[in-house]
């Protein structure tokens, strides 16, 4: 089995990454006004944790110890007035959690489900841990964030507002509770380094379950058939082993909060209780402040402090841990550098490579090396060569989908991978063996490039490339494609994507065997059609006769790479005579 190129080890992020923040920031954007409703809500959700300790201390003080019951009964009523307050304020905040949650997970899922197509039409292959990445880990994103702003958030106000309120209460007692509070809270975070280690240990080495047992079950009559099953039972016992060990890891690791919580809440309780009688006999704090102090460390500090290190901290390091690992599978697909983008457009449409080389990877043998041609505006280029010699790979650095390893592919004057995408995606339109109809109506499918383009324009197109039949038979533009895979047929779908090409605005068609499933006289129909439309067609050959109608040819052949006209390379190249003396006419491989 193959290494997938996001198996990689772990890299040792102790906190969430910067790429795992922007992500989660890009996906928040938009969402200030829900935001800035939660705060407003929060500070009423926090009333009572400031004023739970004064306001008993007033009803012991100034009521019951004062012989004024009625007194201390009308602070206490006032404490549950702020109570009614709170749950009325948490209440009102659920829609608001929706508000920021759900568009949370759009972005997410819109990007990944772009980087997972990126990256299987660059590599070739699927990304079976895109998977889990795209339902547990989007899902569990979600979740973690919702569970932060329902806990996290009041508890860290919660926090703030008792220890203002224990020290607007008594200075004396705040400085008994307060040091070693603080200590702990300046130490947490420490911790967090460790845990968020063990938790990204744990989300790999689920992605590595997820991707052994896909690739054992996708391959099981192989597998079985080469005597190979022992080893790969091996292979999936031993990655859900280590998701075991694992998790194991991170649950003992745990174990460090239930530390962190004497230290930080049970020791100033317990310093409280045992200095409380002599602070009281000297005079130096009131009975009702002793007990206001106390209710803001039972009632408050401890249940805070003991949520903060244990739910919420795990929370934040499985959301940290899944948010670097879900930005590593956004930006895993190679791009042009951040800002090299130019807002203009390209100044022509002849395409021009000067010294390219490309390879899959910095220690990988180049699949192209060192490649210069030319294809003027207006021209018409074939590309020939073994099956895996690198025609796709070029047909996709021409189009602006890879970086080159070194050298340059220009549109024009310009670096197609520096033109803005949306630019370079109006002037280039690259058109695959597989052709892509997707579902809706055949206008919708036509005019997916062209979005203007009227009736007559798309029924033009598909007559110029022979699609007009297909449409009259399925019964015309408004035809419903519910399942295009059983509606059509291979050769009609890559009739309607032609035709979609060719309404499109692109001056620069990319054709990679997009003809593929169609016979030698329909090819040569499209083909023609390309050719006669303004603009440059470059066409990847899988039969003699595509070579023939291009001006020029290219033959791909190892380290080596020759152009001319399909006469010329006959007298010149063997390696383009053997190729052509292996092709009939009607070859289709």
């Amino acid at each position: 089995m193959s290494e997938r190129p996001d198996e990689r080890p772990d890299t040792g992020h102790g906190v969430v990454s910067p790429e795992g923040l922007r992500l989660l920031r890009a996906g928040l954007h938009g969402s200030r006004r829900p935001l800035t409703r939660l705060a407003a809500w929060s500070l009423v959700e926090a009333s009572p944790a400031l004023a739970s300790g004064w306001v008993t201390a007033a009803a012991i003080d100034r009521g019951f110890l004062a012989d004024r019951p009625s007194t201390g009964l009308a602070w206490l009523a006032l404490l549950a007035v702020l109570y009614g307050a709170r749950a009325g304020a948490e209440r009102a905040m659920f829609p608001h959690f929706a508000a920021v949650v759900e568009p949370l997970r759009d972005h997410l899922v819109r990007t990944l489900v772009g980087a997972t197509l990126d990256r299987a039409a660059r590599q070739g292959h699927a990304d079976s841990a895109a998977v889990a990445r795209l339902t547990r880990q989007v899902e569990l994103v979600r979740n973690l964030v919702a569970t932060l702003l329902r806990t996290a958030r009041p508890l860290a106000l919660t926090l703030v507002a008792a220890v203002t309120g224990l020290l607007l209460l008594d200075p004396v007692a705040a400085a008994v509770v307060l040091p070693p509070l603080l200590g702990t809270l300046l130490v947490f975070p420490l911790t967090l380094r460790a845990t968020m280690r063990r938790r990204r240990a744990l989300i790999l080495a689920e992605e590595q379950v997820v991707v052994r047992t896909g690739e054992a079950l996708g391959a099981a009559r192989d597998l079985f058939a080469l005597g190979a099953r022992e080893h790969t039972v091996g292979q999936v016992e031993a990655a859900t082993d280590a998701y075991v060990r694992a998790g194991v890891s991170a649950a003992r690791f745990g174990a460090v909060r239930v530390l962190l919580v004497f230290l930080g809440g049970h020791l100033p309780l317990l310093a409280l209780l045992l200095t409380g009688p002599w602070l009281v006999s000297t005079g130096r704090i009131s009975p009702g402040e002793l007990v206001g102090a106390i209710t803001y460390v039972t009632g408050s500090l401890i249940a805070a402090l003991t949520a903060v290190t244990g739910s919420v901290g795990g929370h934040w390091t499985q959301l940290g841990s899944t948010l670097t690992r879900l930005a590593e599978a956004g930006g895993a697909v190679p791009r042009a550098p951040a800002g090299t983008g130019s807002a203009a457009g390209p100044d022509g449409f002849g395409l021009a490579v000067e010294r390219l080389t490309f390879g899959y990877g910095p220690h990988a043998e180049p699949v192209l090396r060192d490649l210069s041609l030319e294809a003027p505006e207006g021209g018409h280029l074939a590309i020939v060569g073994a099956s895996g010699i690198g025609k796709s790979t070029l047909a996709g650095l021409l189009a602006g989908l890879d970086t080159p390893t070194s050298g340059t592919v220009r549109l024009g004057a310009r670096d197609v991978t520096r033109l803005d995408p949306i630019l370079r995606a109006r002037s280039i339109a690259l058109v695959p063996q597989e052709a892509y109809v997707f579902h809706g109506t055949v206008r919708d499918n036509l005019r997916y490039l062209a979005p203007g383009a009227t009736d007559a324009e798309l029924l033009g197109a598909a007559e110029e490339v022979g699609a007009d039949a297909v449409i009259g038979r399925i019964g015309g533009l408004d035809t419903e494609l519910v399942d295009p895979g059983t509606q059509l047929s291979a050769g009609e779908r890559q009739l309607l994507v032609l035709a979609r090409a060719f309404v499109s605005p692109a001056r620069i068609v990319i054709l990679d065997e997009a003809t593929c499933h169609l016979d030698p006289v329909a090819e040569a129909r499209a083909e023609n059609a390309f050719a006669a439309r303004p603009g440059t067609l470059i066409v990847i050959a899988h039969r003699i006769a595509s070579a023939r109608r291009a001006r020029q040819v290219l033959l791909l052949d190892g380290d080596r790479a020759d152009l001319g006209t399909h006469e010329e390379l006959l007298t010149n190249a063997a390696g383009y005579a053997d190729l052509a003396g292996q092709w009939s006419p009607w070859a289709t491989r």
